[in-house]
């Protein structure tokens, strides 16, 4: 609401220039709902060039009508009142078409409850069922939902987000036509998918979006993900973090899906869960040491939640703070104790005699002394030579 407040300027620099200026969508939701706001969208009959002028705002979106003004906290959009042409990417308008009147603007959005209109006196505007679906905790597609979901397949995603936001139910022709259209989500970059839904799983009614997701069968357009809603929705009763989820998912899935763009690390942590958890076996020291905390508690929760394992973090986090060696450079035999040990040249037999050093200590069957690593080494040497 305060960011409501900041933006009273620009509709009354815009009014004293004689130009109609409204705050409209999540900000006028989130107001009546009596929710804090990030940003705030104003709709006006003002060309962007007339805005600029009159606001100092940037041109941020010319070709739909939009500039912005970006504040310390939070950023004020401004857009020409408009409708839109032909959409053909699923995404993105073709073409927007200036219209004369705020009843005009509202209707090419998306949700009724992202449709109101509020002046600068507090008073709305309702052209579409806004404030009854807003009473009623209903989400409701504007006009025909397979218009809006054939112009833009991300409010698919979006209306699934907004009821893990708000704890609203999806209204019966909505979700249908959700179900019906979301092949289209296969058009949109899988950058955008991915953004949205992580939007999603941050919020707190989580496990009812995800129900939605899978009862609509849009979970399967999600690569590697079916599963792994189908048993959360199935199982949970918690929402489940984001780590986690990906996960689960992708162990049940049994790998992770190239189409999601995660950053290296990230991936290398998913496929090395995914190696840990479908082995079905307990998490060893050497496990711990090759693998860091950080993964071993991943997929020691993953195992958890999936009835394979007892919970074992506190004592994971035990044992990795009780390892003998951290670091290979720990070991106190090092590599060139080794060349004069054994009497033999450098090469490749030290970085492994080093890893099996590692391990031993690791597993117990040496300590970690340069006495009993000289000995380890000269039987082992023995062995092989016979």
């Amino acid at each position: 609401m305060d960011a409501i407040k900041q933006s009273f300027y620009v509709m009354r620099a815009l009014k004293n220039k004689n130009f109609e200026a409204y705050f409209v969508g999540g900000c006028v939701r989130d107001y009546l709902l009596k929710r804090d706001t990030i940003d705030v969208d104003i709709a006006t009959n003002a060309n962007p060039y007339k805005v600029m002028d009159i606001t100092k705002a940037k041109p941020t979106g010319l070709p739909y009508g939009t500039v912005s003004i970006q504040k310390e906290k939070f950023k004020i959009e401004i857009t020409t009142y408009r409708r839109d042409g032909k959409y053909t990417d699923n995404r993105h308008p073709d073409e927007v078409i200036p219209v004369q009147t705020i009843e005009d603007d509202v209707k090419r959005r998306d949700f009724t409850i992202n449709g109101l209109a509020m002046n600068d006196s507090y008073q709305i505007f309702d052209y579409v069922g806004g404030k009854e679906d807003l009473r009623s905790k209903i989400i409701r597609a504007i006009g025909n939902p397979d218009e809006r979901f054939q112009e833009d397949s991300l409010r698919i995603l979006r209306a699934a987000y907004f009821q893990a936001k708000l704890g609203f139910q999806i209204e019966k022709e909505t979700r249908l036509s959700m179900a019906n259209n979301k092949a289209l989500l296969q058009n949109l970059p899988n950058e955008r998918v991915f953004t949205e839904l992580i939007k999603l799983l941050k919020e707190p009614n989580q496990l009812m979006a995800l129900k939605t997701l899978d009862a609509t069968g849009i979970s399967k357009e999600l690569p590697g993900l079916e599963k792994g809603i189908r048993f959360i929705v199935d199982n949970m009763k918690e929402p489940i973090f984001i780590d986690a989820f990906f996960a689960l998912s992708f162990t049940l899935h049994g790998s992770v899906p190239q189409a999601w763009k995660f950053s290296n690390i990230a991936r290398l942590k998913y496929e090395k869960v995914v190696e840990l958890v479908n082995r079905n076996q307990p998490l060893t020291n050497v496990d711990l040491f090759n693998q860091g905390l950080e993964i071993c508690l991943l997929t020691n929760k993953v195992a958890f939640l999936l009835g394979r394992s007892s919970n074992q973090k506190r004592a994971l986090e035990e044992r990795f703070e009780k390892l003998p060696i951290k670091s290979a450079l720990d070991l106190k035999l090092r590599g060139s104790d080794l060349i004069t040990i054994l009497n033999k040249k450098q090469g490749a037999w030290v970085s492994k005699a080093i890893d099996d050093m590692v391990n031993a200590v690791l597993e117990g069957k040496v300590s970690n002394t340069y006495e009993a690593l000289q000995t380890y080494i000269i039987e082992k040497e023995a062995k092989h030579e016979k």
